[in-house]
């Protein structure tokens, strides 16, 4: 616990002097903008979508965040959570995850080579007894060339399982209990119910939403909305009826003494 508070505070401290030497820029001034006003709201958004002007918008979104190329959280957040990825799990992989950005609650799992976003501080959750699979993905936002820039949080559910190399992109929200397949590409402000199941290989859509309990089987592409209990499949995924065993017991396999033998033919005929 002492050294985990040491190397907090030297964090804290050389970030402090280094804030003062780098500049802010109009990206990193924007993305605090709406992080205030956000905290604000009563139902606060997962996501939003602006615009940067003038040179910004012609700049990748992380040369942006400070008039000098060379930054302040590419230099310590960058670094520290490349070298987490590379560790087993432990408690000081977790440690370095937490002081690379991410926000880790309790009892969670997290394979090696998970890349962040170190674009911005504390904006993807890992909620507690969740589990994520090698080579996971996490990008709080994505910059495109003409300056249109999607910007949003990610937040993983309680016991929620994720396979190897998944993709989440801003404005994810999964539920509790969920199970993700490999290779699953989550597309920008997808809303994900409780106790949903994706198969391996599934691509959503921007701007998507999963119902509870709902099932996408292995390399649907999801275009449209799924309602809860539904289960599509295809591309573009359908949906498709549930194949549901019967439950009605076989009359051979009931022993009723009281049952004479034209009795019991009569009921295996009703069954037929």
């Amino acid at each position: 616990m002492i050294f985990k508070n040491l190397i907090t505070e030297t964090y804290l401290y050389i970030k402090s002097i280094f804030s003062n030497i780098f500049p802010k820029g109009k990206y990193f001034m924007k993305i605090q903008s709406w992080k205030n006003k956000n905290k604000l709201r009563k139902n606060p958004r997962m996501y939003t979508v602006f615009r940067l002007e003038g040179e910004d918008a012609t700049k990748n979104a992380i040369f942006s965040s400070f008039k000098l190329g060379i930054k302040l959280h590419m230099i310590f957040r960058g670094y520290i959570g490349k070298i987490a990825s590379l560790l087993p799990p432990c408690s000081l992989q977790q440690c370095l995850f937490r002081l690379a950005g991410l926000i880790i609650e309790k009892d969670v799992f997290i394979a090696p080579e998970l890349t962040i976003d170190v674009v911005v501080n504390g904006w993807t959750r890992f909620r507690k007894g969740s589990s994520y699979g090698i080579g996971v993905k996490c990008f709080n936002h994505l910059f495109e060339q003409n300056g249109r820039i999607i910007l949003g949080y990610i937040d993983i559910g309680e016991k929620t399982s994720l396979g190897g190399f998944v993709t989440l992109t801003p404005g994810v929200k999964i539920g509790k209990n969920a199970d993700i397949g490999a290779e699953v590409k989550i597309g920008p402000g997808v809303t994900i119910g409780d106790n949903v199941k994706i198969g391996a290989g599934v691509m959503i859509a921007p701007f998507i939403r999963i119902g509870e309990g709902a099932v996408i089987t292995t390399c649907s592409v999801v275009l449209q909305n799924v309602s809860p209990f539904t289960k599509v499949q295809g591309n573009p995924a359908k949906p498709v009826p549930w194949k549901v065993k019967s439950r009605k017991p076989k009359m051979d396999l009931i022993v009723n003494h009281s049952l004479n033998i034209e009795e019991l033919a009569k009921l295996k005929a009703i069954q037929k």
